[in-house]
């Protein structure tokens, strides 16, 4: 990214909503002249990653940060990190229940956008990656394949986007050829180029990139190349990429053989950690059901909740089936219903 590129937050864009069963009156309340603004990682500034971070923080009876979670990820992990690091050395004014200040949960929202760029900037920075680009360099090459996809300062187009990001690929950028494997890809109302896709995505991933490695496994696993789909998903997996985790772990579990489910809960333990979804309710239902684990209805319950705090409907009705039996949380009726409504409402 250049030098010039302006990096502004949106006035920290912080947005506070209670996770604990309170009134609103009586919610954890940030104290935002004690907050340090998350500084922006460099390599996600030299990529332009951009996104909204959702967290939620555990306040103390003191109104000190007990514990910190990622809820949505900005789909960058260093943005998430840097955010999460930051905005939990906030000081919180803590719940108050029965006039006692007592420990809850609460949601901030961090908004991560690069802003601040002039019409002469955006024009710069294109001629100086039309410059490099025309001259042969990789690096030039994406980066003006990019401005071309992005619209940045120029109209959008993806063919010339294509053209320079396949230039930039065929010299061996592991970033353009992901990128590229991106654009084939199918997805809703969108057919895509799937032979192009797993063609490009293959490159990146033999360059060790997690994330092609991932969608290289699902693409050749939807053509029913499971054997070769699973190793690209062991490879994503050494890499600590969450998705490839909980998707490996989960085709374990799927087998149905008592010898597979040691490693599947030992991967989506590791995926349920970084706070992947879908991990935490594969996970949630082995403690749930004993499967591969000793059965325990608190820790189901615990997974169902992290998940559900992100609204995912399958944790809210897992949760609410909970509530109905009062099985490792009190038995209330009124409770499961709100949260069958509120995955209701999401579906």
């Amino acid at each position: 990214m250049t030098k010039y590129l302006a990096a502004s937050l949106a006035a920290f864009s912080l947005v506070t909503t209670a996770l604990a069963q309170t009134p609103a009156a009586n919610r954890a309340v940030a104290e935002f002249s004690t907050c340090v603004k998350p500084e922006w990682p460099k390599e996600s500034l030299r990529k332009e990653q951009q996104g909204t971070v959702q967290l939620a923080f555990l306040i103390g009876a003191d109104g000190g940060v007990r514990d910190t979670r990622v809820v949505r990820s900005s789909g960058y992990p260093l943005l998430d990190s840097a955010a999460k690091d930051s905005l939990a050395k906030c000081k919180f004014k803590p719940a108050i229940h029965d006039g006692q200040a007592v420990e809850s949960w609460t949601q901030m929202q961090y908004v991560w956008r690069l802003e601040g760029r002039s019409p002469q900037q955006m024009a710069a920075a294109l001629a100086t990656a039309r410059e490099g680009a025309e001259r042969g360099d990789a690096a030039a090459q994406y980066k003006l394949g990019m401005i071309y996809l992005n619209g940045q300062g120029i109209k959008q187009d993806r063919d010339e986007a294509s053209k320079w990001l396949q230039k930039a690929a065929e010299q061996g950028s592991a970033d353009a050829q992901e990128a590229l494997g991106l654009i084939n890809a199918p997805r809703p109302n969108y057919g895509g180029d799937p032979s192009q896709a797993i063609a490009w995505f293959r490159l990146a991933a033999a360059q060790g990139k997690a994330q092609s490695q991932f969608f290289l496994a699902m693409l050749l696993t939807k053509q029913g190349q499971n054997d070769e789909g699973r190793e690209w998903l062991r490879k994503a997996a050494a890499q600590n990429y969450a998705p490839a985790e909980t998707m490996l772990g989960s085709q374990l579990l799927g087998t149905g053989k008592e010898e597979d489910r040691p490693e599947a809960i030992a991967l989506l333990t590791k995926a349920a950690a970084q706070n992947e979804l879908l991990a935490q309710v594969a996970l949630g239902t082995c403690y749930e059901k004993g499967l591969g684990v000793t059965q325990d209805y608190a820790q189901a319950a615990t997974l169902y909740q992290r998940a559900a705090l992100a609204n995912n409907s399958n944790a809210l009705l897992a949760l609410a089936r909970l509530y109905d039996n009062g099985q490792g949380v009190p038995k209330d009726a009124a409770k499961a219903e709100q949260l069958r409504s509120q995955a209701i409402t999401l579906q």
